[in-house]
């Protein structure tokens, strides 16, 4: 017989080896496979017969090795060894919903193993039923079937069943049975208790996750990671910052899945130079940027305004799946990037990425922003025609703030009139703000009818028909709109804008005095406010919305969170270097004037991330050409 090649010697030997060769090419393997089939040694020893399952061990390529070791898997003597291994395979990779074929076709009864692995393949179908929509995909109806079947068999009491029964129902958002199920086991071991630290944050009760977490007497990496992620989930990103920080003092491993919810951390918050300490951590450690990381890096420079260092990563990534070119759409969309957003998703398709549905939001936005009414219908028409994809209430609204935006406000109402959904509170809030920048009184009167009857305590709605009526200095509407505030006890969200300065994130709220430096910020207030009106500065109060005296509304507007921020970089950064901001509201129509002066009288760049999109401002003008 023809002896193995030398090359292939180690794959004969160790498992491990096998796995490894696994994860990087098939053509190896296959030889191994023919040498051990002709030489009848492929079931002895015992991990010679996991060889199918080492091919299948790949997730990178389904369809090449999963493919083949399912095709040879009937060929082997029916061993559950093999058979389970399968099964991880499967449930691990991106067709979980295969290991549940795999599962019915076990030739014995199934074990602890098995069940194991079934409930990881559930897990992974909740999780992205929660992520992304899937018609048809009852998630809690299958994660109690598998439920009810590890009881039915007797390995529901098995500790790692257990583990991921909890976390299972986590995934599935029902976090009181992730809590009965917890409550069952006897003694939990730490992969138990990480089980429900990580169920408690994923479900929203992060204070309850913490608790737990600062009981656990010991605390691998895994737990550190359901936290700082919990923390991320529920927005409390400077509490994961925080975390991190613990982490890493505490020598824990940081590992890829850390680092993600870092990076997710620091896109929530703006935080660029934070994030690119995190980039700059994963070249030192000598990690390896694989997808999800790349993904993670493109999405958190993308929502700092960094777009060159977004496209910079995306560029130079080897392998990208579709959320790594969604988060690059998305990118150029939101930093007002719409033609180049539009031919960066032309270049997706032309590789042979299929788009999903948050894809299409990102495109439908990017041509909104830029005013490509046309092409953003071609896009919307495209969704079902060429990629079989029903249009989601999500897409309904980006389009109709395409024609709003444009001033199509009647092609805004036929577009409505015709959905064969029933229109949403997105839907009714683009063609609210539609209406106010066309300043069209009666539409948002009926916009903002329709959006009361579905969501009655929306503040922004309300502020939003109050700067219409201003706007047309209908004084009388403004009134009405408060005492409707009034009424229903409505309050205005109050402004908060951030700004990163030395790594730290500082906070200013409206009218808020409290910072240790704001002595140097009024000082730096009223010098901007002085060289501006040199400029012709007026200020705009016709969005204030409290009925006082002129002057009192300078005094007020004068404090916006943003002026706040602005100010303290002007103090505090390097003249040279751009000042970047994050507000939790949309900037008002004086505020964003204000900052266009900033940046030209003060020749500084200027980037602001409010809640609807970024704005960066240059040489006295904004990229979003005031329509926002």
């Amino acid at each position: 017989m023809r002896p193995l090649p030398r090359r292939l010697d180690p794959l004969l030997r160790e498992p491990a080896a096998l796995v490894a060769a696994a994860a990087s090419a098939q053509r190896p393997l296959r030889e191994l496979h023919a040498h051990l089939l002709v030489s009848g040694r492929l079931a002895s020893p015992p991990h010679h017969a996991a060889f199918l399952a080492s091919l299948a061990s790949s997730s990178d390529d389904d369809d090449g090795h999963l493919s083949y070791a399912r095709l040879l898997l009937p060929r082997r003597p029916a061993t559950l060894f093999v058979h389970n291994s399968l099964l991880r395979a499967l449930a691990r990779g991106r067709r979980p919903h295969l290991a549940f074929g795999a599962f019915r076709d076990l030739p014995l009864a199934p074990d602890n193993y098995s069940f194991t692995f079934l409930v990881r393949a559930a897990t992974a179908l909740a999780a992205a039923a929660a992520a992304v929509r899937a018609p048809g995909l009852d998630a809690n109806l299958i994660v109690r079937s598998v439920h009810a079947s590890a009881l039915r068999r007797g390995h529901a009491g098995d500790p790692h069943v257990q583990s991921g029964v909890v976390s299972m129902y986590s995934a599935a958002g029902d976090v009181g049975a992730a809590r009965a199920a917890f409550a069952e086991i006897a003694f939990p071991d730490a992969v138990c208790i990480t089980a429900m630290v990580g169920a408690l944050a994923t479900c929203g009760k992060v204070d309850a996750a913490r608790e737990m977490f600062d009981g656990m007497p010991l605390r691998d990496h895994v737990a550190w990671n359901a936290m700082i992620a919990g923390y991320v989930h529920a927005g409390r990103s400077r509490e994961a910052l925080r975390l991190f920080n613990e982490m890493r003092n505490a020598g824990a491993a940081v590992g890829e899945v850390t680092l993600v919810s870092v990076l997710t951390a620091c896109a929530q918050l703006g935080a660029l130079e934070r994030g690119r300490w995190v980039h700059s951590y994963v070249h030192s450690c000598g990690m390896r940027v694989s997808v999800t990381l790349g993904t993670a890096l493109v999405d958190m420079y993308s929502k700092c305004g960094a777009v060159a260092a977004a496209m910079e990563v995306f560029d130079s990534m080897d392998r990208k799946n579709v959320y790594t070119w969604t988060s690059a759409v998305s990118g150029l969309a939101m930093n007002g990037m719409g033609r180049d957003c539009l031919e960066l998703f032309k270049r997706m398709e032309s590789t042979g990425v299929d788009p999903n549905g948050v894809t299409f939001v990102a495109v439908l936005r990017g041509c909104s922003m830029a005013g490509l009414v046309d092409e953003g219908r071609s896009c919307f028409d495209a969704m079902k025609s060429n990629h079989g994809i029903d249009p989601w209430l999500e897409h309904y609204g980006c389009m109709v703030d395409l024609y709003g935006r444009a001033g199509r406000l009647d092609d805004a109402m036929n577009f409505i009139n015709n959905m064969p959904l029933e229109p949403h509170e997105g839907v009714w809030g683009a063609l609210l703000n539609a209406s106010r920048i066309h300043k069209n009184v009666e539409l948002g009167k009926y916009a903002m009818d329709k959006l009361m009857a579905i969501e009655s305590k929306n503040d922004a709605a309300h502020v939003l028909l109050s700067n219409i009526y201003a706007e047309s200095h209908n004084w009388k509407g403004v009134s009405n709109v408060r005492d409707v505030m009034k009424a229903k006890g409505v309050k205005k969200v109050p402004g908060c804008s951030a700004i990163e300065v030395g790594g730290k994130v500082h906070e200013f709220f409206v009218g808020s005095k409290t910072h240790p430096r704001y002595r140097e910020i009024e000082i730096m207030l009223a010098e901007m406010t002085q060289r501006l009106r040199l400029h012709g500065y007026i200020a705009n109060t016709k969005e204030v919305l409290f009925d006082i005296e002129e002057e009192e509304k300078e005094d007020a507007i004068s404090l916006h969170s943003e002026k706040l921020a602005l100010a303290f970089g002007l103090v505090a950064l390097p003249e040279n270097m751009e000042i970047r901001i994050v507000k939790n509201l949309r900037v008002c129509k004086d505020c964003h004037d204000y900052t266009k002066l900033i940046s030209k009288v003060f020749n500084r760049e200027v980037v602001m991330r409010d809640r609807n999109r970024f704005h960066h401002f240059k040489d006295g003008a904004c990229s979003c050409r005031d329509y926002w």
